[in-house]
């Protein structure tokens, strides 16, 4: 009996060991639940948990996976704060490319490189083929058509896969593209552009040779090459006894700082311009032309060295893009700088010796090339001269007028500049 219960006391106190281990893992298992991520060790011991243990894990491990999943999609759609700031402050400044600008990138590519050729082009060739601003598109005066990327290809200047890339070639201020858009704009003054419509938009895409410009709507890329139009009202020539023609020559005076007293030979001008081409009256063979446009009824001189340019079509359109070329004159006086006269003696005598006049005090006013010139008497009366072979063929007209279709019979370039408008 004895050894009976010593055995069943040794069996009780194994029993209760045999519990106490079994409530210690219990015990430590209780942690591996609120940890977010499992060992292969810990698996091994959640095989011996019970049941409800593992469906509270399995609850946790949900929970768990359903929070690191909303994180990531959280962050895929919301990026930091500093990326934020940044996309933000580029929305501002750029628009137009944000979601668009890329996907086009071959064409801003081709937009850059046809605006270098042209750019290129322009400046070696401007002056030679009169390339003008026409309407804001860039067109070869010369040859008598706008100028194309298929003229970069035919001339050599351009590569063959250009052929088909239909892009217009611009001529205008950058200043003007930046009224259209956010963006700043390096090149504000007259220089080449290209542009074409976006292809999977309705966007027009604007580049320069060294950088993408803009994109504008179809609506304000109208208005932009609308304030090329050169048309501002009928022209009309100023004579001397009308108030705008005083009022231009103050105009003049106040420019130049002195209010010496003109000999004039022609105002002309439409709504926008005047061209006044005039001399000091102490000088009369140092002609001069200006171009003014006005501002707000205020005449400003924009181009004071007129009469120095050899090709005025391309002078005026480079500096004014929108002028009209029409007003212009005829006569270019640079050809005849060094055709001036400061020597009338030989005029004079002859008038003399065909008893025209008397003395050479009789003569108010002479302007005179190699083979024209036109004298004014105090009198009154007016004289055309021309040259004949080594002698002057000098006869009396009614007017002005009748002096310069005189001379235009003979060329249509002639320097008219030298008569006297009266």
């Amino acid at each position: 009996m004895i050894i009976l219960n010593k055995i069943f006391k040794f069996f009780s106190t194994f029993i209760m060991l045999i519990a106490g281990m079994t409530a210690c893992q219990n015990t430590t298992q209780i942690p591996s639940i609120q940890k977010p991520k499992q060992t292969e060790q810990q698996i091994i011991i959640e095989e011996e948990i019970p049941q409800k243990v593992n469906q509270d894990e399995q609850i946790q491990n949900e929970y768990h996976k359903q929070t690191k999943e909303q994180t990531k999609q959280h962050t895929e759609q919301t990026p930091n704060t500093t990326e934020s700031t940044t996309t933000q402050s580029e929305k501002t400044k750029s628009t137009p490319f944000l979601y668009w600008g890329e996907s086009n990138a071959q064409y801003w590519e081709k937009l850059q490189k046809v605006a270098e050729t042209a750019q290129l082009f322009y400046d070696d060739n401007g002056s030679r083929l009169t390339l003008l601003s026409k309407s804001g598109k860039l067109y070869n005066n010369s040859g008598g058509c706008y100028v194309t990327t298929d003229y970069f290809v035919n001339n050599g200047l351009l590569e063959k896969d250009f052929t088909d890339f239909d892009c217009d070639i611009l001529l205008l201020k950058g200043s003007d593209i930046a009224e259209y858009t956010d963006i700043e704009v390096s090149c504000t003054n007259i220089g080449i552009f290209t542009a074409m419509k976006q292809p999977s938009g309705s966007k027009i895409m604007i580049c320069s040779p060294t950088e993408k410009v803009a994109s504008i709507s179809e609506e304000n890329y109208t208005k932009l090459l609308k304030k090329y139009q050169n048309y501002h009202g009928a022209i009309h020539i100023l004579s001397p006894q009308m108030d705008e023609y005083e009022r231009i020559l103050n105009f003049i005076r106040v420019y130049e700082g002195n209010y010496d007293k003109y000999y004039v030979r022609d105002i002309r001008l439409d709504e926008k311009y005047a061209v006044a081409t005039f001399s000091a009256q102490n000088s009369a063979n140092n002609i001069k032309q200006y171009v003014l446009v006005n501002q707000d009824n205020f005449w400003e001189v924009v181009i004071n060295d007129l009469h120095k340019q050899s090709n005025l079509h391309y002078a005026v359109n480079s500096v004014l893009p929108d002028f009209n070329l029409s007003l212009l004159p005829s006569y270019n006086i640079f050809f005849y700088k060094n055709d001036m006269k400061v020597d009338f003696s030989d005029i004079l005598k002859n008038m003399i010796y065909h008893e025209l006049i008397e003395q050479q005090s009789q003569v108010q006013y002479i302007c005179s090339t190699t083979n024209y010139c036109y004298i004014v008497l105090y009198g009154g009366e007016r004289y055309l001269g021309k040259k004949l072979n080594d002698d002057w063929d000098i006869k009396k007209v009614k007017s002005a007028i009748d002096a310069v279709d005189s001379m235009k019979l003979d060329n249509q370039n002639a320097p008219t500049f030298i008569v006297l408008d009266e």
